[in-house]
């Protein structure tokens, strides 16, 4: 190993001991886990609230002035995945994100629903379905998207800019439009497409 090479992984053990350390601060008493090789920006917001837990993984970016917000439910990010500026992510009925998955800036991913209203019950005494979402490996939801309660999104989905998801996508998909519909089936070694 030469010294150029031993030089970098000493400076990138060190900075994931500072940021287990800084970690270990921030979130202190809290079930919140973070692997130190990810980095989550002093500006965002990462709340327990109500319990739950949230959970990241390896290599993620967190970026300033997102939420990730539990609210009684578990919040699970798994490997090599970014939440962008001014994103919210919702636990309520658990939330799951696979590896890989790019989250443009200004998404909203929902994981209840509310009750309807009657005449005799308000909305806000109506009370709230919780089914979750799952959002597999390698999917990429562009900026501005709404993903609601009950959904699962399929492995190498795209997701276009301000679309609303409330039904679940197949894996290898291409979305847009409010609702969210596929447009556009990739097999999974990217050629033959075919167009629904």
């Amino acid at each position: 190993m030469t010294l150029a090479a031993l030089k970098s992984k000493c400076l990138v053990r060190t900075i994931e001991l500072g940021r287990s350390i800084v970690f270990a601060l921030r979130f202190c008493g809290r079930p919140i886990r973070i692997h130190s090789s990810s980095w989550v920006a002093y500006r965002s917001v990462v709340r327990v609230c109500g319990g739950g837990t949230i959970t990241i993984g390896r290599n993620c970016a967190i970026h300033p002035f997102s939420m990730l917000l539990t609210y009684g439910g578990d919040i699970r990010i798994g490997d090599n995945c970014s939440v962008n500026p001014f994103s919210i992510i919702y636990g309520m009925g658990g939330t799951v994100i696979g590896d890989g998955v790019r989250i443009a800036a200004h998404t909203v991913i929902v994981s209840a629903n509310h009750n309807l209203a009657t005449d005799e019950l308000p909305l806000y005494l109506a009370g709230v379905t919780k089914k979750g979402i799952q959002i597999d490996d390698n999917v990429w939801i562009g900026a501005g998207v709404r993903i609601l309660d009950g959904v699962r999104i399929g492995k190498n989905t795209i997701i276009g800019a301000g679309s609303v998801v409330n039904k679940s996508l197949p894996a290898n998909a291409t979305a847009v439009g409010v609702p969210a519909k596929a447009i556009k089936l990739r097999d999974p070694e990217g050629t033959n497409a075919r167009r629904e």
